[in-house]
């Protein structure tokens, strides 16, 4: 194929990716893709394909271009944001030999060991949450009720803030999501966000505290300006996805009364479940920020030209046949090691062993609390973010036991 195309974005079921790009990867592991801004550029919708470009140091982070979005307002917010020093602690915004010294830094507070000693807290969150739950009564929206505190909760937990602090963050996280805001808008939010970050770690070098941002000024290895962004990147990447995530998951499995029971029949399968529901969403619905290429590259049959920029979809490479047998069976006994929801290489989410922490313990919370959990309103009803979101999900989620 050599006529550029759109991303697809256009769904034809709730829970499966566009069937457009299905089609797009049954043609070509790799296809010409048309950028918001214009340019031509590459959509790799093969899993060996995707995972080998996310390891290639060939290819540099590209956080202005993306397949859909006003290109001037994402030019005038990238302007911004790298004008501001806290831009400099911001992962998934870097490259070698900074992005490894920071991701170095912080990473220990991330290993599998580190967060399971979060349990417990995590548990007693879950728990808090699913006794108001219960001290309402149904129906209730799952998404504020429950998944967003959640999440919410759990960050504040790790990063030593009073939960009265959500909405100090979550707002403004709202609005740097929503394609529908203007420059102005994010600007604000980008700034009131900037200065909640500083103001936390003013507070932990004035009043050090058992938590990461508190180690992280003690230990001076970053300077202030990195922690801040730094916070700013674990606040905003550790409450919207694993909400969004949890809220999807639950619907998937509503949806089909059979895997609830499962999981009811037998919650130790809690944890391969949240792998595959993982896959099976896929909730970054545009794939990962975008590469761009440092040199030629040869990847697949084509030959990627210096400067030119892909995309990797990951719907499309988590439901790849050739890694996935059935990809479209939400199927929870699979094993679904491998999937690259968290993406893959050096830009792997850091905090992927939280989020299934997050995950499974409110699923199994949530399974064991309320076994007659079920949607209060019929499916066609459930409104969702659409495709020129960045992130997949629901708006709501109104449920009853």
């Amino acid at each position: 194929m050599t006529e550029p195309v759109d991303h697809p974005i256009e769904r034809a079921g709730v829970l499966d990716p566009p069937p457009a790009l299905r089609a797009l990867a049954e043609r070509a592991p790799i296809s010409r893709l048309r950028f918001s801004d214009g340019r031509a550029g590459w959509l790799v919708t093969s899993y060996a394909l995707g995972r080998a470009l996310l390891v290639d140091n060939r290819f540099r982070v590209d956080p202005v271009t993306l397949p859909h979005g006003d290109p001037e307002m994402l030019e005038e917010i990238e302007r911004i944001d790298t004008s501001m020093p806290e831009s400099e602690g911001v992962l998934i915004r870097l490259h070698p030999p900074q992005h490894t010294r920071i991701r170095k830094a912080a990473a220990r507070y991330f290993t599998v060991r580190a967060v399971r000693e979060q349990q417990q807290a995590i548990e007693r969150i879950v728990g808090d949450r699913l006794d108001a739950m219960a001290a309402a009564g149904g129906p209730i929206d799952l998404v504020t009720a429950f998944a967003l505190p959640v999440s919410s909760f759990s960050i504040c937990q790790q990063l030593g803030v009073s939960p009265e602090d959500r909405e100090r963050f979550e707002r403004p996280s709202a609005v740097l999501a929503d394609p529908h805001l203007d420059a102005g808008q994010k600007r604000d939010a980008l700034v009131a966000f900037y200065d909640y970050c500083r103001q936390v770690v003013a507070e932990k070098r004035a009043s050090p505290r058992p938590d990461i941002l508190s180690d992280l000024v003690e230990q001076g290895e970053l300077s202030e300006d990195e922690i801040v962004g730094l916070a700013r990147q674990l606040f905003e990447a550790g409450h919207e996805t694993t909400a969004a995530q949890l809220s999807l998951g639950v619907l998937a499995l509503l949806g089909d009364r059979a895997r609830w029971e499962r999981l009811r029949a037998d919650p130790s399968q809690v944890g391969n479940a949240v792998e595959e529901l993982l896959r099976y969403l896929s909730i970054l619905q545009l794939g990962s920020f975008a590469r761009t290429a440092s040199e030629d590259v040869e990847l697949g049959d084509v030959v990627i030209r210096a400067g030119e920029t892909v995309v990797v979809s990951i719907p499309a490479a988590n439901r790849d046949p050739g890694k996935f047998p059935d990809p479209d069976e939400l199927d929870l006994g699979r094993n679904a090691a491998g999937h690259l929801a968290f993406g893959h290489g050096r830009h792997m989410c850091i905090g992927q062993h939280l989020a299934r922490l997050e995950l499974e313990v409110a699923l199994r919370g949530l399974i064991e609390r309320f076994p007659n959990l079920d949607l209060a309103v019929p499916l066609a009803e459930i409104r969702f973010l659409g495709g020129e979101h960045q992130m997949y999900g629901v708006e709501a989620l109104p449920v009853a036991w």
